[in-house]
């Protein structure tokens, strides 16, 4: 995984709402996080805990740019898939085209299909914040890997 970056949180309790798939007519549950690095705003990630064919999957999508301001002109949106792909033992995140299911509103900037994002200078900071998602939510980190384990267990 990639290093965290440097003073990366949640700016308080993520919102966690459940919903019905589209796709499949399952609940499953939205998460939404404001994201502050060394204390200004700097990131939204919306995470849909999705579980398809029996399997678990995290659909992340985060819009990097500033907050705060009424432009928004340089925020820009990646997303990937973590779930289980063919030959691999562990979850795998994949880039995907970036929030898809959650239409076209301004906050979102330029929402990067799968190939802009692979060349896109911000792509390590965008899998820097999934890995601090997945590391440190509790509910993601079970839903994609199983229970959380306490360094204390």
């Amino acid at each position: 995984m990639a290093s965290r970056p440097i003073g990366v949180a949640l700016d308080g309790e993520p919102v966690r709402q459940d919903r019905a798939c589209p796709e499949c007519g399952r609940n499953y549950r939205l998460i939404k996080a404001l994201i502050r690095r060394d204390g200004d705003a700097y990131a939204i990630a919306f995470i849909a805990l999705h579980r398809h064919s029996g399997a678990p999957e995290a659909w992340i999508d985060v819009i990097l740019g500033t907050f705060g301001m009424s432009s928004v002109d340089d925020h820009v949106t990646f997303g990937c898939r973590v779930g289980p792909i063919d030959a691999q033992k562990e979850p795998t995140a994949s880039l995907v085209a970036a929030a898809v299911p959650y239409g076209s509103d301004l906050i979102w900037g330029q929402k990067l299909s799968r190939e802009q994002a692979l060349g896109h200078p911000r792509l390590a900071e965008y899998w820097a914040v999934v890995d601090y998602l997945l590391l440190n939510d509790s509910e993601i980190h079970s839903h994609v890997y199983g229970p959380l384990l306490r360094a204390s267990q």
